[in-house]
């Protein structure tokens, strides 16, 4: 039964690597997600944390976070970095808002601080 079973996989085995194909990650971005809104230099943000006593003691109101855009985050081991965000003040438990002081950031972009990190989620429309 055994020397069956392995003759029958046998071809799946010696086939399998024909058929493997792999494609490098791409240095530009696709066209789809430049299309993305991109906040620049002026725009107010909604950065979401996780609310907990550590984010509100690392991030206080006027500090400056560091923005990283990561693409593809699954490939990436390095974050690029692509502008800086100041913290304004905070909207409720789990927000801060901020101000994009300089460079862009983009929604599911990172705003970092040392070890904490916001997500940025959407901008603020202006009235």
């Amino acid at each position: 039964m055994k020397k069956l079973l392995l003759l029958l996989t046998l071809p799946v085995f010696l086939a399998s690597p024909l058929y493997a194909v792999s494609y490098p990650p791409s240095v530009q971005e696709p066209v789809y997600l430049k299309e993305d809104e991109v906040m620049s230099a002026g725009a107010k943000v909604h950065m979401f944390h996780s609310g907990t006593h550590d984010v509100h003691n690392a991030i206080k109101v006027g500090d400056i976070l560091t923005v990283y855009h990561e693409y593809p985050p699954d490939l990436w081991t390095v974050g690029k970095q692509t502008g800086k965000v100041k913290v304004i003040g905070t909207i409720g438990d789990y927000y801060f808002e901020g101000h994009v002081i300089e460079g862009f950031a983009k929604p599911g972009s990172l705003a970092v601080k040392g070890s904490t990190a916001c997500i940025i989620t959407t901008r603020l429309k202006q009235k």
